[in-house]
């Protein structure tokens, strides 16, 4: 509960965002756009691990929950590429969906940079704040991998479990081929540079 409690502040943006998707089954009988409350859940994952890493009681027990985090962190920021299937379809205004996509999307923005806020902190303890900014970017082109992984490939977080071989074998021919896969790490870099731009951003707003 103590997790629900001290993020309760962003449960309006999330219900927003639900109340939208309900209203549009509910509106049309279909289920287009059910799949965000999935991608909305795992985007509250990472938020949920980096908590768990200020309350864990061992540094061993915090790398693990940071490598949680650094797997499921891509979802929250993956929610932006569900733009992709915004288009006329006739049975509400597009406008709507617009909205729709966008609320979420946002909310796994601002779930994704809370957390990687958190995460940052706790990583001062063992890196030099002369680096930090550095693996923060490093960290941010790979979430633009895992973007990258989850919209073309179609690769999900829980396949490091269940499909490991495979998955590596994937990323191993990206690696091992940078040339022949220029667009990809093209897109990484591009996505994750965005990111690191809008987050250090953030990151410097004070209240006045």
């Amino acid at each position: 509960m103590r997790f629900i409690e001290r993020y309760k502040w962003l449960m309006p943006s999330l219900c927003f965002s639900g109340a939208l998707i309900i209203g549009r089954v509910l509106y049309t009988g279909h289920l287009t756009f059910a799949f965000l409350t999935w991608n909305l859940f795992l985007a509250v994952l990472p938020l949920y691990f980096s908590h768990k890493i200020e309350t864990a009681s061992t540094t061993r027990r915090g790398w693990t929950y940071a490598a949680l985090w650094l797997l499921f962190f891509p979802n929250a920021m993956y929610i932006v590429t569900d733009l992709f299937h915004l288009r006329e379809r006739g049975d509400v205004p597009l406008w709507y969906d617009l909205l729709l996509i966008l609320s979420a999307a946002l909310n796994g923005v601002v779930l994704g940079f809370i957390s990687l806020r958190k995460m940052e902190r706790w990583l001062i303890s063992f890196i030099s704040k002369r680096y930090i900014s550095a693996v923060i970017f490093v960290i941010l082109v790979a979430c633009g991998y895992g973007i990258y992984l989850g919209r073309y490939e179609r690769w999900n977080s829980w396949d490091v479990l269940a499909n490991p071989f495979s998955l590596a074998s994937n990323i191993l021919y990206h690696v091992i081929h940078p040339y022949r896969n220029a667009d990809i790490w093209m897109l990484s870099a591009a996505f994750g540079t965005w990111m690191y731009l809008v987050y250090k951003q953030l990151t410097r707003i004070r209240p006045r």
